[in-house]
């Protein structure tokens, strides 16, 4: 097979940033930090133009974050050749997620899971909520396999042999270093990690980058994602939720014929495929009765920046107007600046009451903000 005389990659990068005697810094954590941080930065901009206050986006954010993580890791595991000798047997190594190893769809499923409970607790419809955890997923990933790429730990089929490096390229591997070899002979985006610390790769031989194909099938994903996030929930709420799940499902199965780390799962007579891959079939078929669903008892988005989702503090909606036909949700009046909300005037009917003492998340929404802080006093 012939290959474009380009260049593949070297990279010289201790997974570790800094360390402070027994404890450690790793890029993998960074990475996952600069993740959750981009995308919840763009998440609280989407949701100031539905209608949603941030008081209502922490407290949900905090609970889907940890049941992400949570099941991200949990689903990891259980995918695991070693399950019983190197995580049951060893707990301490089930939540070292230090060494690498979070499984996207576990975190989507949990993740999503706890938006559909808690979402009306914070006043929310759960379809918005889940359209609102389905943007953060597609910006937070990308920056998150970064995390993979300095690891090495989400590996593609090896592009050759062992490679002899030119004199001077990265001949310091005490410090970092990241470089390109020309050779017709070798992938030309092959990567190729010197770092004794990079546990998960063999030294000196050039691989397929999986990880940066599925960064760019994410990119695809949210190039797509992007121009709807604002649209799709005017059509029906969780339209937009649905979409980003068939995409990530479409975007895994292609990335794992890639990948070399995961073992092929049997499975109805076909040994060809990965578990991931299995799941990801799974996932897009349900998408169409999940569709269905939203199309049959979800209602447009009817609130924005102009007209906000009612909320303690902010002025009521107005009583006087007529009843929505079918319990459909109606935008209320553009919110006052300074209005005083009537004691007496109740929430509307499809929306649920502002509960600060709820033993169930109502507790830890009242931590964030002035606005929470006033309500709990009241």
């Amino acid at each position: 097979m012939n290959h474009f005389p380009l260049a593949y990659f070297v990279l010289n990068l201790d997974p570790i940033l800094v360390r402070f005697g027994p404890f450690a810094v790793h890029w993998y954590g960074i990475a996952y930090v600069v993740a959750i941080a981009v995308a919840l930065v763009v998440v609280m901009r989407w949701a100031k133009r539905e209608g949603i206050h941030e008081d209502q986006l922490w407290g949900l954010f905090i609970w889907t974050a940890i049941g992400g993580l949570i099941g991200g890791r949990l689903y990891f595991v259980l995918q695991q050749p070693d399950l019983i000798e190197n995580y049951l047997l060893k707990p301490i190594n089930i939540i070292a997620v230090w060494n690498g190893g979070m499984a996207f769809f576990g975190a989507i499923f949990c993740g999503a899971g706890v938006l559909f409970l808690l979402a009306p607790r914070y006043g929310l419809d759960r379809w918005i909520a889940l359209d609102g955890g389905a943007l953060f997923a597609a910006v937070g990933q990308i920056f998150g396999r970064f995390g993979n790429i300095v690891n090495g730990d989400i590996l593609g089929n090896a592009a050759g042999g062992a490679v002899t490096l030119p004199p001077g390229v990265c001949s310091n591997l005490s410090g970092p270093c990241f470089a390109y070899v020309s050779d017709p002979h070798i992938l030309p985006w092959a990567l190729v990690y010197l770092n004794p610390n990079n546990t998960f790769v063999t030294l000196g031989v050039p691989f397929q980058p999986a990880q940066v194909y599925e960064v760019l099938f994410n990119l695809v994903a949210l190039a797509l994602l992007w121009p709807l996030r604002h649209r799709l929930p005017k059509v029906r709420a969780g339209l937009f939720f649905t979409l980003y799940l068939a995409l990530y499902a479409i975007s895994q199965f292609a990335v794992f014929f890639f990948r070399a780390t995961e073992p092929t799962t049997p499975f109805l007579g076909i040994s060809g495929l990965k578990q991931a891959q299995w799941t990801a079939i799974i996932v897009f078929l349900l998408c169409i009765p999940l569709a269905i669903l939203v199309l049959r008892v979800s209602k447009p988005w009817p609130f924005s920046d102009a007209r906000p989702v009612p909320w303690p503090n902010f002025s009521p909606v107005d009583q006087q107007s007529p009843a929505p036909a079918n319990n459909a949700l109606v935008a209320p009046p553009a919110r006052q600046r300074g209005a005083i909300p009537s004691a007496a005037t109740p929430p509307p009917a499809d929306l649920p009451p502002w509960q600060p003492t709820r033993p169930t998340g109502g507790r830890l929404r009242n931590l964030f903000g002035d606005m929470a802080r006033t309500s709990s006093s009241q």
